[in-house]
């Protein structure tokens, strides 16, 4: 079956030490709407203030992705209490390329507790290994450290050579500027060329 048929048929769930990662659903709307519109979490996205105006509209929002499946956004839920604290995503998944654009949001009262880490963990051990995908970019503002450094914890690396295009999580809030990461599969034939290429010099 096509990927892009089974994802519509049954979305992926993905779980972690204290993580679920799941399909949003409706119940979700109000918990979402909390989180998106926390002034910490719009400072370094690209909502405006008054763009969602009700719990249902985002929802719509989120339903109108998996129909169209450009992109695939997970709740993330702390699987002891059941509370949903934040959202992770793939963006802008282009299968033919191997290509997609991390990103990721949590409620302000779990940051600094190893969540996004371990959500974004999880998330692109299912893009490479089941997606298979080559690529995953990300980008964040240049003046929110603690995103950079889940970056790096993640093994991402910084690409100055990228130009900043429309996301749902990018830093358009604030209007300030941005970094831009990547992190290539291993079993990507680019990185299969380094790896070539490397020996070739050291034989």
């Amino acid at each position: 079956m096509d990927m892009r048929n089974s994802l519509k048929k049954k979305f992926p769930t993905l779980e972690s030490e204290r993580l679920r990662l799941r399909k949003i659903g409706a119940g979700d709307a109000e918990a979402l709407f909390c989180c998106i519109n926390h002034p910490l979490v719009r400072r370094y996205t690209s909502f405006q203030r008054g763009t969602l105006m009700f719990p249902a509209r985002l929802f719509r929002y989120f339903e109108d992705t998996y129909q169209s499946l450009r992109d695939l956004h997970f709740a993330i839920e702390v699987k002891e209490t059941g509370c949903l604290i934040g959202v992770c995503s793939l963006q802008f998944w282009v299968r033919e390329t191997g290509k997609a654009r991390l990103g990721y949001l949590l409620s302000p009262e779990f940051w600094n507790k190893g969540f996004a880490t371990e959500a974004v963990k999880s998330l692109l051990k299912y893009g490479f290994d089941t997606l298979n995908l080559n690529r995953i970019e990300a980008r964040c503002s240049v003046d929110n450290p603690a995103s950079e450094q889940v970056l790096r914890k993640c093994g991402f690396s910084l690409n100055e050579d990228e130009e900043s295009s429309g996301s749902l999580f990018m830093n358009s809030g604030s209007g300030g500027p941005l970094r831009f990461y990547e992190l290539v599969s291993p079993e990507s034939p680019e990185t299969r060329e380094s790896i070539c290429y490397t020996n070739e010099i050291y034989l």
